[in-house]
């Protein structure tokens, strides 16, 4: 009698152990799933061109008396490249901005395309500065020169303006559609202009 005690006792402790093991292995494999599944969003986050961050380096740049931020930065040019009006300035003051570029820098694939327009409006703009200096020397119209330079102005202002506005406003307000990181109804026809002409 004893011994089927025993034994009976010992098929109960066993069933108990297995039993709280499978429990056991099943929290595990609830934590790993969740684990899991962290991961997958995690990655998600990380490779959402959307994401930014500020990686900018600023030591050195004291500038416009403003405070050396990339906010900072791009509101003051957002506001003061916007009221340029002699055409004389378009130029010198967009090279100027993106001179400056190499204080201030973000990490994100579609702010980084809105970037890279920005910083190539410049030297298309360096480019038509060009041509119409040639131009005036060999007495040659150009006017159609100037009227791509006033386009490349424009849209270098509004760029500018829609990157404050992502950059100091979090993406909320008034936009000229010309950001891949806002999906901008306007960012085909800027890319054509600066890319297929």
């Amino acid at each position: 009698m004893k011994l089927i005690k025993f034994a009976f006792t010992g098929l109960l402790l066993s069933g108990l152990l297995t039993g709280c093991t499978k429990e056991e292995t099943k929290i595990e494999q609830a934590k790993t799933e969740e684990t899991k599944v962290e991961q997958v969003k995690a990655e998600a986050q990380v490779n959402d061109p959307k994401n930014w961050k500020d990686v900018s380096t600023p030591e050195g740049f004291n500038n416009y008396g403003i405070e050396p931020t990339l906010e900072a930065w791009i509101a003051y040019h957002a506001e003061d490249i916007a009221k340029t009006t002699d055409i004389n300035e378009y130029y010198p003051k967009a090279d100027r901005f993106t001179n400056e570029m190499k204080y201030f820098r973000i990490q994100g694939d579609d702010l980084e395309k809105d970037f890279e327009n920005l910083n190539v409006l410049p030297i298309f703009m360096g480019h038509l500065v060009y041509v119409i200096s040639e131009q005036d020397k060999q007495g040659i119209g150009t006017a159609e020169t100037y009227d791509e330079l006033n386009e490349a102005f424009k849209y270098f202002t509004e760029l500018l303006h829609d990157l404050d506005i992502i950059i100091n406003y979090d993406g909320k307000g008034e936009t000229f559609g010309v950001t891949n990181q806002l999906d901008g109804n306007k960012v085909n026809e800027l890319e054509s202009f600066l890319y297929v002409n």
